[in-house]
């Protein structure tokens, strides 16, 4: 009787456990959006390019792209705007276009208007800053 009893016990203990990771869905949307979520930079897996005001330039960075579903992202940008060594923006609106997922962020920065226009796509970003 008390085997019985630990066996159902175990069997009602081994369904529960089945039970719970069987939530795992796989969205193919996530699953792109974690391709491209990542930090992108100069010499990284994931390529970064900067330009100011349409010159190349080769000493920056890194930026912080997190993004769900690719409908709007965070970026935190680290050593790519001049004098500002972190930079973060929430909840920027993302386009999507042939060449990826486009931005656009407007701020003032020390009394400066400052645009930064880029493209995120699998293994790379440009960025471009007006300043």
């Amino acid at each position: 009787m008390k085997t019985k009893f630990i066996i159902i016990i175990f069997t009602l203990l081994l369904v529960m456990g089945i039970n719970s990771c069987s939530k795992n869905e796989y969205d193919p949307e996530d699953y792109i959006t974690s391709l491209l979520s990542g930090e992108y930079k100069k010499d990284g897996i994931w390529k970064l390019y900067v330009t100011i005001n349409g010159s190349a330039i080769e000493d920056y960075g890194y930026v912080r792209f997190d993004s769900k579903y690719l409908k709007e992202a965070d970026f935190k940008f680290v050593d790519i705007i001049p004098n500002e060594h972190v930079k973060e923006y929430k909840n920027i609106p993302l386009l999507g276009t042939e060449e990826g997922c486009a931005f656009t962020i407007e701020d003032t920065i020390n009394e400066k208007v400052i645009v930064i226009t880029g493209v995120v796509s699998l293994g790379e970003m440009k960025i471009n800053l007006n300043i």
